[in-house]
């Protein structure tokens, strides 16, 4: 188990190479280490050499540098400080300063500059400092270039040379700063080559990636819309109403399906820009584990599997953590357990692992009886899409995201994906989560809860799209609760002026006249008691959703969405409390 995970870390760390745009590509703070390092040995070597010239003040100077060198890598290396490179700049600039006021210039240790200055383009990488730190690095180097000048014109030198000495002092630092300044210069161009390589090949990836992207997701969009559009032609021509029925649970599958694909495609459009992030709410994790099952129920009778759900009772706790992400993992890992096991079970376990007073820790795991995984295929399944191009899982369906999202949402949860698994005998998943107690806790009892209803609430309901109008208003009011509508920002207005006796209102951001973005302000200003939620269809990060709610809205609902999620959004953000039913 060991050999696996330390092969799912390589496979993560690789991972990160390509998704994150920051990743080190020059290996910037690796070369910085190393010029230090140059420093620290260049100096003691120095040292011993003026101490065998007899230069015992020099001498014992350039050993306080090597000895202060040591110390600041020492620190950078337990993250003690944060910038090493202006460290070991201002460290061995400072130290040609005092040794122009000990030796003067006749020991030409000004030399010493120019390999410094050669060295500045190798430890800064222009491509994220856009040439700030370039400038200030050289800034220090020139300027301590001219205090060393004018200390050799104004200030006589502090220690007495003989010829001899001067002679072999300054050939020695002639020899080794000219060799220095050749070495940075080659290494410059041999590490400017293997930069412009590695982008060569990193943009050879991203076009590979993307070419690979379109075909999959062309195959898994028209798939499922293939299905509704056959199903909706087939519904055109039947009116027995138990053949409509089973057209309808095709339908809903294929556009669950579809769904679950343009999820997996935004998500993995917010893996590649580094953007996918947690918003942890206030949750029963018990239930939120006991309810990650149940629309799973259906699909496992119907392949007559067993879907097996062990829950610890000390679980049953309010914490802190973001629901969505966390079902969206269970989702990928018992819909591939379904999908590659043809008999036996799927089980669901988690147990409580340690807790004190502010956190508790889950073990979690999926396990499935299924067709195993090679150990030579257990690091491509981590991959982007590799199931698709798989020969022996040809007669799978789907985009091959789902665990490399599961892998980047967990680590944002500070866990890391763990397989054990062996061809033809099953396989299973784990993970481990911490989570924070939320600031009321206490456990919840079925006799608590409210209704799965809306009986009394009244919604005004912004909205452009007439479908998503219609689809919206059903749902609603299938919760029993009011619905009146609009079409734009300027009509809400106007409705509002007349009727604003509303316990919530849903507005769409993108509508013609007025759009939300406009419209909230002008809600905000005149019904400040009113929470509005936000619909919207675009792409929401932290940042856009931080300035929805500075801008007034209460929340963001994305479409497409499930019944269940719009009902737990508006009971979250209603002013009055629901009644709790009979």
């Amino acid at each position: 188990m060991k050999r696996i995970t330390d092969k799912y870390h390589r496979i993560n760390k690789d991972d990160d190479k390509h998704l994150n745009p920051l990743f080190d590509i020059k290996e910037v703070s690796k070369r910085t280490y190393q010029l230090g390092l140059a420093a620290l040995f260049t100096g003691i070597g120095l040292s011993i050499y003026n101490s065998w010239l007899g230069l015992y003040v020099s001498s014992f100077l350039v050993a306080c540098f090597c000895f202060a060198i040591l110390m600041v890598i020492l620190l950078k290396y337990n993250d003690a400080i944060k910038n090493l490179t202006i460290f070991i700049i201002s460290m061995v600039c400072g130290l040609l300063i005092a040794e122009a006021l000990i030796e003067g210039m006749a020991s030409e240790q000004y030399l010493y500059f120019f390999p410094i200055l050669v060295a500045v383009p190798i430890i800064v990488d222009l491509k994220l400092t856009q040439y700030r730190e370039s400038i200030i690095y050289i800034s220090i180097i020139v300027l301590s270039f001219g205090i060393t000048i004018l200390i050799d014109k104004h200030v006589h030198p502090l220690e007495d040379f003989t010829a001899m000495q001067i002679n072999k002092l300054a050939s020695m630092n002639r020899i080794i700063a000219i060799s220095s300044t050749i070495v940075f210069a080659v290494a410059y161009i041999f590490f400017e080559k293997k930069y412009i390589t590695e982008l060569m090949d990193q943009s050879r990836r991203v076009i590979d990636s993307r070419t690979q992207f379109l075909a999959t997701m062309g195959h898994e969009l028209r798939t499922p819309l293939n299905g509704i559009i056959g199903v909706i032609n087939l519904l055109k021509q039947e009116h027995t109403p138990a053949q409509q029925a089973e057209y309808f649970q095709v339908l809903k599958y294929c556009s669950d399906h579809m769904l679950q694909q343009v999820n997996n495609i935004l998500d993995f459009n917010k893996i590649e820009a580094d953007k996918l992030e947690i918003h942890p709410v206030e949750l029963n994790l018990k239930q939120l584990l006991l309810n990650v099952g149940t629309p799973f129920i259906a699909l496992f009778q119907e392949k007559e599997l067993e879907l097996r759900i062990d829950i610890d009772p000390q679980l049953d706790v309010l914490v802190m953590a973001d629901d969505v992400r966390m079902i969206q993992v269970f989702n990928n890992l018992l819909s591939n357990a379904l999908k590659f096991t043809e008999k036996g079970f799927v089980k669901l376990k988690v147990v409580c692992k340690s807790k004190n007073q502010q956190s508790i820790e889950a073990a979690f795991s999926i396990e499935d009886t299924g067709i195993g995984i090679a150990e030579d295929d257990q690091k491509k399944i981590f991959e982007s899409f590799w199931q698709v191009y798989d020969e022996d899982t040809k007669n799978f369906t789907g985009t091959g995201l789902g665990l490399t999202i599961c892998v980047r949402l967990l680590k944002l949860m500070n866990s890391s994906l763990t397989l054990v698994s062996e061809k033809g005998k099953g396989s299973k998943f784990t993970f481990d989560l911490q989570f924070d107690y939320a600031p009321d806790r206490r456990q919840l009892s079925d006799d608590t809860k409210t209704a799965d209803n809306l009986s009394g609430v009244r919604v005004f309901l912004v909205e452009d799209n007439q479908v998503n109008m219609m689809v919206a208003k059903k749902i609603l009011t299938g919760y029993k609760a009011t619905v009146n509508s609009a079409y734009d920002g300027k009509e809400a207005l106007e409705k509002l002026a007349k009727d604003a006796e509303y316990d919530i209102i849903l507005m769409d951001l993108e509508m013609p006249v007025m759009n939300g973005y406009t419209a909230i302000f002008e809600v905000k200003k005149s019904y400040p008691d009113i929470p509005v939620i936000a619909f919207t269809a675009s792409l929401v990060d932290k940042k856009m959703l931080s300035d929805l709610i500075a801008s007034g809205f209460v929340d963001c609902m994305l479409k497409p969405f499930q019944p269940h999620q719009l009902l737990a959004s508006v009971k979250k953000h209603l002013i009055k409390p629901l009644l709790q039913a009979e």
